[in-house]
């Protein structure tokens, strides 16, 4: 079983992310993610943006089971923070959690 929390930390410290919605639609559609993380309490309209766009371009999306608060706070960031977009996963197994 992967450790969501420690994953994502990994994959800050060692890969390559990005972070927003907006960020992560557009990575989406232009097929540049390996995978996005969004937070529970995502707006819903950019969330459905968001899972349209991952649908169409075969990216997944997981939700992560905390808010967009505790999101910001596990990336090192003191605001809200309602996507990860993983470009490269570094030395994080968090590929494996689609798998």
């Amino acid at each position: 079983m992967v450790d969501l929390e420690k994953s994502i930390s990994v994959a800050r410290k060692s890969g390559q992310t990005k972070l927003g919605m907006e960020v992560a639609i557009k990575a989406a559609r232009l097929k540049e993610a390996k995978l996005i993380v969004v937070a529970s309490n995502a707006p819903k309209e950019q969330k459905e943006d968001l899972l349209y766009y991952a649908n169409l371009s075969e990216v997944p999306v997981i939700e992560y089971p905390k808010t967009s608060l505790d999101l910001g706070i596990l990336c090192g960031r003191s605001h809200l923070t309602s996507a990860v977009t993983i470009i490269n996963p570094g030395d994080s197994d968090i590929l494996d959690v689609v798998n």
